[in-house]
């Protein structure tokens, strides 16, 4: 039977999560009080809006605009979206960076930390120009936390559940708090390293649908399972990782998984 302070912890946890999960959002519009204003005529005062999932992937909505919001000359009514979107609202053409550019933050509104800016992915200046084997044996995680990911993010109190388990078991649910100290950037900073872990707060999100969450996850997934080498980026679609072991270097570039 557990603890009477194991179960606080938990509880601290999931509550934790479930404040994480305020996904940032930016009103786009003619507007001046919108988050990301727009000085196009053919734009409506409050047109759209913008959705932050992960760094690279993001829920665009269209307001009932009169012109209408594109994605690659398609014209929609929410998708979800990457930086390699091209966005139009109305005439005016755009990428994720751009508009990302332009949204106004208020003084007494601080910037949300998850989001900040996009993990890298190059290797650390020390490495060896093709050994790769601290960076593949971190992708173990990512394959195995997909389909639990995947499995539980059709229910939000299993996907909390979840999101506590993998946050638990990669830092320790007392390192996790403790290192809070009433802000998220030090967890959501703990969570970007641990495989898919960074994903919990979008899943646990009712800002998307199962839907968008599933094609979240896949999009995250294809990002990062990959050859580990920048200038490779092979991806590893459905091949298990413990395949890819035994496989010890990647075919196409020669980069060292295993020793």
């Amino acid at each position: 039977m557990p603890s009477s302070t194991s179960t606080g912890l938990d509880n601290q946890l999931d509550e934790l999560i479930d404040q994480l999960s305020q996904l940032p959002t930016f009103s786009i519009g003619r507007r001046a009080d919108n988050a990301i204003t727009v000085s196009d005529g053919k734009v409506s005062g409050q047109h759209a809006r913008l959705i932050q999932c992960t760094p690279t992937t993001f829920v665009l909505e269209d307001l009932s605009s009169k012109n209408g919001t594109f994605v690659n000359g398609v014209r929609i009514t929410r998708k979800v979206v990457d930086k390699q979107d091209s966005i139009q609202l109305a005439g005016t053409t755009f990428t994720i960076a751009q508009l990302l550019d332009m949204k106004q933050v208020a003084p007494s509104t601080p910037a949300t930390p998850a989001f900040t800016k996009e993990f890298s992915k190059e290797p650390p200046a020390h490495q060896t120009s093709l050994d790769f084997t601290s960076q593949f044996a971190e992708l173990q995680r990512v394959f195995e936390q997909y389909p639990k990911l995947r499995k539980n993010c059709r229910n939000r109190e299993k996907m909390i559940r979840t999101g506590s388990v993998i946050l638990s078991s990669v830092i320790g649910i007392s390192t996790a708090l403790s290192s809070s100290n009433g802000s998220a950037t030090p967890v959501l900073q703990l969570m970007s390293s641990a495989g898919l872990s960074m994903l919990v707060p979008t899943l646990c999100s009712t800002l998307l649908s199962t839907e968008e969450k599933l094609e979240v996850i896949d999009k995250e997934y294809r990002e990062q399972y990959r050859c580990p080498n920048p200038s490779c980026r092979d991806p590893f679609s459905g091949r298990e990782w413990e395949v890819l072991a035994l496989q010890k270097t990647c075919r196409r570039c020669q980069a060292i998984w295993v020793n």
